[in-house]
């Protein structure tokens, strides 16, 4: 090796962040390995001592099991329900947040400073009244009463990303539009959400994993099986006098596909999207 210290240097410093990295990815990926595995284990060797990370013989019946106990209707319930709510939030939460970022009113910062305060209540402290509100309503118990529920709890969040997102953006371009004719709403959706592409897919995956994954709204605002979600579901699997580990863990597996992919696909808007709100403001 050169005996030049800066290189020797340097040349510790990446082994010691790949050695680093590699035991993040490892304690990050090992337990997600380890589940998919065991979800293809048979159920006398799910908790076998000494455990076995290979499987020694591959079984497809606890996946068979989970979607023979209506699995494909709790995931279209999941589906459904995360795609509108996704759709609603970022909707009501452009125009919010274009309104916030672009145009001077009394209380404008103080409302910023609501919203981003708003997202510091723990959801469970809502349940109570929420629930009496749905009850009030006649929405307990159905697929819009969670759809209003989600948005409502995902719109400051999504407010806030795209907030700080269109304040990086160039004034001038808005103004040519505006020029050309378009009113503010149009500016809003023929230029200003198109170069906001980034931001909306961030805040979109931030509001589909929040609806896809939400348990404690989902099992005390529904109890119908045609309204139940894919997390309550799961839960099922716990049971009262012990744990079905095949079952629970394939549906594990399936819950976190989905997202997984979805996050494979769209990696690149979200780290953009994450990254710049940062430019300005």
């Amino acid at each position: 090796m050169n005996d030049n210290p800066y290189l020797r240097h340097a040349f510790r410093r990446a082994a010691l962040r790949t050695v680093v990295n590699a035991g993040i990815v490892f304690f990050a990926l090992a337990p997600i390995a380890w589940g998919v595995l065991s979800s293809l284990k048979p159920t006398n060797q799910i908790l076998e001592v000494p455990p076995r990370f290979i499987p020694q013989d591959v079984t497809l019946e606890h996946y068979e099991r989970v979607i023979g106990d209506k699995g494909l209707l709790f995931l279209g319930n999941s589906a459904l329900i995360s795609a509108i709510t996704i759709v609603c939030a970022l909707a009501i939460g452009s125009i919010a947040a274009y309104a916030i970022a672009r145009y001077e009113f009394p209380g404008r910062k103080v409302l910023m400073v609501f919203t981003i305060g708003v997202m510091s209540i723990p959801i469970a402290s809502l349940l109570i009244p929420t629930f009496t509100l749905l009850s009030v309503v006649g929405l307990i118990n159905t697929h819009v009463g969670l759809i209003l529920l989600y948005t409502a709890y995902q719109l400051p969040i999504v407010i806030w990303m795209l907030y700080g997102y269109f304040l990086s953006l160039p004034v001038e371009v808005e103004h040519a539009a505006r020029i050309d004719g378009y009113t503010a709403l149009g500016t809003l959706r023929r230029v200003v959400l198109p170069l906001s592409k980034p931001a909306l897919v961030a805040a979109a995956l931030f509001v589909l994993v929040f609806a896809w994954n939400d348990f404690v709204v989902a099992v005390t605002m529904t109890s119908s099986e045609s309204v139940r979600t894919f997390p309550v579901a799961v839960y099922f699997y716990l049971g009262f006098y012990g744990r079905e580990w095949g079952p629970l863990l394939a549906a594990a597996v399936i819950s976190i596909i989905p997202i997984i992919l979805i996050f494979i696909v769209l990696q690149r808007y979200f780290i953009s999207g994450l990254t710049g709100g940062g430019v300005k403001g």
